[in-house]
């Protein structure tokens, strides 16, 4: 069974320290306080957890959070 968009959030949230609750979809991950080292923290955690690598240049102008959970998704499934 492929991961879910809530599979991913679970990890972003663990990643980045932030409260489930606040992961709004339109969110910006700049106002989400999420930095550059947590992104790369999340795609470490991407990789161990479904075994497919992300590369950051793969997140291109991802701004919002649900961009940013789109990209890793589409990654998944095309693996």
């Amino acid at each position: 069974m492929p991961p879910s968009r809530d599979d991913v959030l679970a990890i972003i949230s663990e990643e980045a320290r932030i409260d489930p609750a606040k992961l709004e979809p339109s969110a910006t991950l700049a106002s989400l306080g999420i930095a550059s080292l947590d992104v790369v923290s999340v795609l470490f955690a991407v990789e161990d957890r479904f075994g497919v690598e992300v590369p950051v240049e793969a997140l291109g102008s991802a701004e919002t959070l649900d961009q940013f959970v789109d990209v890793i998704l589409s990654r998944i499934a095309a693996a």
